[in-house]
């Protein structure tokens, strides 16, 4: 049986496509703001595990209703844990802990604390010196494959940001 080579029809782009309706290449700012936004789903998922963990430990412990309840809406996805929101800056994506609040019933969540800072360009992760400004050295750079892949596993980046400390 002889094979007969048929070139491929060109399909004219569309809307700005490219032919057969592949898009084109993500710029490395675009992929930085899905890394970012991959890093915190991350951090939220760290802190739930963190979060069930030390409810079995109480429950463990003590068999409180408390504790059976927050494990039962851990699990089911209703409870109201921990967090992390982007706040786009000039420079740097400043990623925020946001916490929920109960006091005097106001029942929403609040920002916390600065976690971290990724440089917008780059993809560099700093440590926060204040709710303002990151700290003086790249702690994570998000273009380096192997980097990404730690800092994005919930197992590795840690919701207290005890991952961000310099590395020796």
């Amino acid at each position: 049986m002889t094979a007969t080579y048929r070139p491929t029809p060109q399909v004219p782009a569309l809307d700005g496509m490219t032919p057969l309706g592949v898009s084109p290449q993500k710029t490395l700012e675009e992929r930085v703001l899905e890394w970012t936004e991959q890093l915190c789903e991350s951090l939220a998922e760290n802190y739930k595990q963190y979060h069930l963990r030390s409810m079995k430990r109480m429950n463990a412990d003590s068999g409180s209703e408390y504790s059976r309840k927050e494990i039962e809406a851990t699990e089911n996805g209703t409870a109201n844990l921990m967090k992390f929101r982007i706040q786009k800056g000039k420079k740097y994506y400043k990623i925020i802990q946001q916490d929920f609040d109960t006091f005097r019933d106001r029942n929403e969540y609040r920002d916390g604390g600065v976690h971290a800072f990724v440089d917008k360009k780059t993809g560099e992760i700093y440590k926060p010196a204040s709710w303002k400004s990151p700290a003086k050295y790249v702690r994570y750079d998000m273009r380096v494959i192997k980097e990404r892949e730690f800092v994005l596993n919930p197992n590795n980046c840690g919701w207290a940001g005890g991952y961000l400390y310099m590395r020796g």
